[in-house]
């Protein structure tokens, strides 16, 4: 990775961000994060435009200094960035994601799937461990390790074994979760993310807004209301 690499990562943080601008028009940034002195309106467009760059920059520094790890490439010849996954899953299930970076260890011909984070990094490896189900389908290849770059400290975190993620498992939870969706079957999830959500405001379990709200009792009988 050269400092040609470096800055066309950079020419690319600001089309994206001028791309972003124009799609948004009059509407505001939505700003995550917590309010502090510097940046009171907590992570809006300043704060990106400050700390964006340095990610960048995390990002240069932490390939330089791991030489041995390569970007993975897929037999038909695609480098494995933004990997788009299309592959169908028994139960009728459609598995589509984009995988941010699939790596390979030049040395052991290992490969790690790591999965790029500006925010918290999560608390398990099961994102992960679905695209390596994915990998997996398409591909055939199934890495036994993931992990969460963070970019904010530009190093990985938790480097998870996703062995421990059995495929049938992770198979039947998409299943699980296609079956809630066609029953419409909507179990609110408050986390510390939902403050920066985009449809926050209509969502009962974090707004109050009645008007999103399901009959809480459509699921009982006359006998039992």
């Amino acid at each position: 990775m050269s400092g040609i690499a470096y800055d066309a990562g950079l020419a690319a943080f600001h089309e994206y961000v001028s791309t972003k601008e124009t799609e948004l028009g009059d509407k505001t940034w939505r700003a995550g994060g917590r309010a502090s002195k510097k940046y009171p309106n907590k992570e809006d467009r300043s704060w990106w435009m400050a700390e964006g760059p340095s990610m960048v920059h995390n990002w240069y520094n932490w390939r330089m200094t791991n030489p041995q790890l390569d970007i993975w490439t897929t037999p038909d010849g695609l480098p494995a960035v933004e990997l788009g996954i299309n592959v169908p899953l028994p139960g009728g299930v459609v598995l589509k994601a984009y995988i941010d970076r699939i790596m390979v260890d030049v040395e052991t011909q290992e490969t790690i799937i790591v999965d790029l984070k500006t925010g918290q990094p999560p608390k398990s490896g099961l994102q992960l461990a679905v695209y390596r189900l994915a990998l997996q389908q398409q591909y055939g290849i199934a890495p036994k390790f993931g992990a969460y770059w963070m970019s904010r400290g530009g190093t990985l975190d938790t480097v998870y074994d996703l062995t421990f993620y059995g495929d049938d498992m992770v198979a039947r939870w998409m299943r699980d979760v296609k079956k809630s969706i066609d029953q419409q079957l909507f179990v609110p999830n408050m986390t510390m993310m939902c403050n920066s959500c985009g449809v926050k405001e209509s969502c009962y379990a974090y707004s109050g807004n009645a008007t999103f709200a399901p009959n809480f009792t459509s699921d009982l009988g006359e006998e039992n209301v």
